[in-house]
C-alpha cells in the first residue's frame, strides 16, 4: 500500500476546532474569530419551528426528502429526480466518507494530492493500495487517471469538485465518462461539499452514472455546520448498506425542518450566491497585503493563490504557512494550515461576514502587525 506521507507539525487544528484553539493559544472562546473553514458566515435564518419537529421521532419526513431532491437534483429537472431516487440523508457528509471502504468492494482507490484528507485516512485504515493523483492542474490530473484507468479499470476514484483546498474542478462529462470507464464493483466518489455555488457543474444534472456515490453538505452553503446534515445519491445497494450501517433517526426533527424551509427559499439562496462573492472580494482585499509581500514565483502548479467561492488558499514554503497561523492564532484568528510536502505548505482562510466591522479591523491589524514585523 502506497501511504503519503504528510510533514509533522505541532499545531495542526481540523477546521472549526475553536475549543483545541483556545486551549492551545489561551485565547477565550467567545474571543475567536474563525477563518477556518468554509462555511457561509451569513447562515440561513432559523425560523420558528413547529413543537412537533423537538417531541415526535424524528422519522425521514416526505417533504424533507422531496425538497433536497428538488434542491440538488432541479426543480423541473423530472427525469433526473426519477434517475437518482436512490438518495440518502445523514448527519453530515463525514460520517459515509468513513464508511464507505467498509461498503465498497475492497478494491484499489485513487485520492487526490492535494485533499480533504479524511478520505485518504479512512481508506487508509481500511489497508487497500493507494495511489496519490494530482491535484493542481487539470490537464495533469486528467491524464494522469485516464491512463491510471486504462491500465487498470478496477479501482475506485475519489474525486472532489471542487477540491479543497486546491479549487480543481472537473467537468460533468468528464466525470460520467470516468464512471462508464471503470469495471463492474468499481465507484467514481465524488464528494460535491462547495459545489453549491455552481450547482449547474454538478453531476446530479444529467450526468448521473449508477456506480457513482455522490455526497453533499447542507451546513457549508447555508451556514448551519451545526446541523450536521448530509446527503448520498448512489444505486440502491449502496443506500441500503449504508443505512445499515448508521441506522433510523439519523436526522433530528429541526434539522429536517430547517433544511426544508433552506431548501424551498430560493430568493435567499439566489441572494446568498451574491453575498457570498461579494464576502470573498472583501476577505481577499484584507489579506492582499501581506500575500502579495509573500509570493513564491517556484510554487507547485500554475498558481500562488486559489480563490474558491467559500475559501482562498495560498501556497506558502514550508514552515511560513505555520507560523502565519500561529502569529493569527495569538490574535484570536483561526486559520488552516495544510502540509503539502517537504518544500510547500498551504494556508487555507475562510470568510469573515463583511458586515462585521469589528472583525474586519481586528483582521487587517493583524495582516498590518504582520507585515510591519516580520516583512518590513
Amino acid at each position: 500500500m502506497k501511504v503519503k506521507k504528510v510533514m509533522k507539525s505541532k499545531n495542526i487544528l481540523h477546521g472549526g476546532d475553536i475549543q483545541s484553539a483556545s486551549r492551545l493559544f489561551g485565547v477565550p472562546i467567545e474571543q475567536w474569530i474563525d477563518l477556518s473553514t468554509g462555511i457561509n458566515p451569513e447562515s440561513y435564518p432559523v425560523q420558528q419551528l413547529d413543537p412537533s419537529s423537538f417531541q415526535q421521532l424524528p422519522y425521514l419526513k416526505s417533504e424533507f426528502i422531496q425538497a433536497a431532491k428538488e434542491y440538488y437534483c432541479g426543480l423541473d429537472n423530472r427525469k433526473c429526480r426519477a434517475q437518482i431516487s436512490e438518495l440518502l440523508a445523514v448527519s453530515g457528509s463525514q460520517a459515509v466518507i468513513q464508511l464507505l471502504p467498509e461498503c465498497l468492494p475492497s478494491l484499489p482507490v485513487m485520492i487526490p494530492d492535494p485533499g480533504y484528507q479524511e478520505h485518504r485516512l479512512q481508506w487508509q485504515r481500511s489497508g487497500v493500495s493507494i495511489t496519490d493523483y494530482p491535484a493542481l492542474e487539470l490537464d495533469a490530473a486528467t491524464e494522469f487517471i485516464n491512463q491510471a484507468l486504462h491500465k487498470n479499470k478496477q479501482q475506485h476514484l475519489v474525486i472532489i469538485n471542487p477540491n479543497n483546498p486546491s479549487g480543481l474542478q472537473f467537468s460533468p462529462t468528464q466525470l460520467q465518462s470516468w464512471a462508464k470507464c471503470l469495471a463492474d464493483g468499481a465507484y467514481l466518489i465524488i464528494d460535491e461539499a462547495f459545489m453549491d455555488m455552481q450547482p449547474e457543474n454538478s453531476v446530479l444534472g444529467q450526468h448521473f452514472e449508477t456506480n457513482m456515490i455522490v455526497l453533499r453538505s447542507f451546513g457549508k452553503f447555508f451556514g448551519l455546520a451545526g446541523l450536521r446534515l448530509g446527503f448520498v445519491f448512489s444505486n440502491n445497494l449502496i443506500i441500503e448498506r449504508l443505512q445499515q450501517h448508521l441506522g433510523i433517526w439519523a436526522i433530528n426533527g429541526p434539522a429536517q425542518a430547517i433544511a426544508t424551509l433552506a431548501f424551498q427559499d430560493e430568493t435567499w439562496q439566489q441572494q446568498a450566491r451574491i453575498g457570498i462573492v461579494d464576502a470573498a472580494k472583501v476577505n481577499q482585499a484584507l489579506f492582499r497585503p501581506l500575500f502579495t509581500r509573500l509570493s513564491d514565483e517556484n510554487k507547485p502548479g500554475n498558481k500562488k493563490e486559489i480563490h474558491e467561492a467559500l475559501f482562498s488558499s495560498y501556497w506558502l514554503p514550508t514552515g511560513q504557512a505555520e507560523k502565519l497561523s500561529d502569529f493569527f492564532a495569538k490574535r484570536g484568528i483561526l486559520l488552516r494550515h495544510m502540509p503539502f510536502n517537504d518544500k510547500f505548505e498551504l494556508l487555507r482562510i475562510g470568510q469573515l461576514n463583511p458586515n462585521n466591522k469589528e472583525n474586519i479591523a481586528r483582521v487587517a491589524s493583524a495582516v498590518s502587525d504582520y507585515v510591519t514585523i516580520h516583512l518590513s
